[in-house]
């Protein structure tokens, strides 16, 4: 199967690539594969490292791991940093071959709680950066915000892992987190930044080749309602029962879901989160919504830049009636001695929170664009 689909796929154009894997601090010496997966809507970077090791040097768990890329010039850029967290492999004969599975440092950050002995249990009139600064910098793991939330309480109770805290407030502010090369998070909205070139999948000029093609009515609404209340003191019609209404034109009969915003929240939370639900429904997750997956050799855009989630690159497709700008929201970048390949998901940016790429696809890549509208319960 992998034999035939290198055979469709053009040749490498901007070379393939040197990597390395560091582990405390030391070139590990017996680095056989790699398997980096990344994603829009996770903390994470994620790799599978096949290596060969000898008997009493094992590599330990809990162990700092970098992968970098090594330029001709002898320059590195690097592409994780994380922790071992397990390894595994051949019980007879574990010389000759085994797997450490490496997350980003952010691991910590995702599986440990809040310390709210330190913090009180609350972070009052903070931002979600400056909040996901201060719980996540118990842990080590940098923040970088490139969207901002307006200043807001958090407050959790004993036990709440330190990323959830601020991940399920991120939902009411319609921001997303994604993992970034130095081991932490980046908390963003819509597209981070442009890819150079385009792909372009079938006919004459075709430069990559659809792996799969995916289009779920599943898990999509044609209204999305989100209810709460202004637990806080406050002025106006936001102090009682708030009513969020997001409508998705794309659904053409009545299918209606009604969720419950988790915190305190006024008429600009419910109207956000009806949005975000709204819209996440038409970007392929948990096998909904409209997607396509492509694979190329090439782990990097036409100026070099490795494939980053969150990033937009013009796609074409004749067959699925694909003509525009294309969200990266993730992917699974293969290497070994023999060959490399990049598996790369793209949906609608709008499901990534962006906006309309008013391209000329079919009516199977529409996605909610239309704004919330509130009113209360009687």
């Amino acid at each position: 199967m992998i034999e035939q689909l290198f055979a469709t796929l053009p040749p490498l154009r901007n070379g393939a690539e040197q990597l390395a894997l560091e582990i405390d601090g030391q070139p590990h010496p017996g680095l056989l594969s790699i398997e980096f997966s990344f994603g829009a809507t996770d903390a994470l970077h994620r790799v599978v490292a096949g290596v060969r090791e000898i008997p009493g040097a094992l590599t330990k768990k809990g162990s700092e791991a970098i992968l970098k890329s090594l330029r001709p010039d002898g320059s590195a850029e690097v592409l994780v940093t994380g922790r071992v967290r397990r390894s595994y492999g051949d019980v007879a004969k574990p010389a000759l071959r085994r797997f450490l599975e490496i997350e980003s440092k952010a691991c910590d950050a995702v599986e440990c709680a809040a310390d709210g002995r330190k913090h009180g249990y609350r972070l009052k009139g903070k931002t979600l950066g400056d909040a996901a600064k201060t719980l996540f910098r118990d842990y080590g793991v940098p923040v970088k915000v490139e969207t901002e939330s307006r200043s807001m309480d958090l407050d959790w109770a004993p036990g709440d892992r330190a990323f959830g805290v601020v991940e399920s407030h991120a939902r009411k502010a319609g921001l997303l987190y994604t993992a970034t090369p130095d081991g932490g998070v980046a908390q963003f909205k819509g597209i981070r930044g442009r890819h150079a070139g385009r792909f372009v999948l079938g006919g004459e000029e075709a430069n990559a080749t659809t792996l799969q093609f995916e289009d779920s009515e599943r898990g999509q609404f044609s209204h999305t309602h989100v209810f709460g209340q202004r637990y806080k003191g406050g002025k106006g019609k936001d102090e009682t029962d708030g009513y969020a209404i997001a409508e998705n034109e794309a659904i053409r009969r009545l299918r209606i879901d009604i969720r419950r915003i988790e915190q305190d929240g006024d008429a600009e939370d419910l109207k956000t989160r009806a949005e975000w639900d709204n819209r996440r429904g038409a970007g392929g997750d948990n096998g909904n919504g409209t997607q396509i997956v492509v694979a190329t050799r090439d782990w990097r855009d036409d100026d070099g830049t490795l494939w980053t989630a969150g990033f937009a690159r013009y796609v074409s497709a004749w067959e699925f009636e694909l003509e525009q700008d294309m969200a990266l929201k993730s992917g699974t970048l293969s290497w070994s001695k023999d060959a490399q390949l990049a598996r790369l998901t793209f949906v609608d940016p709008r499901t990534l929170g962006g906006k309309d790429a008013k391209g000329k696809s079919g009516k199977s890549w529409s996605a909610p664009s239309s704004k919330a509208k509130y009113e209360e319960l009687e």
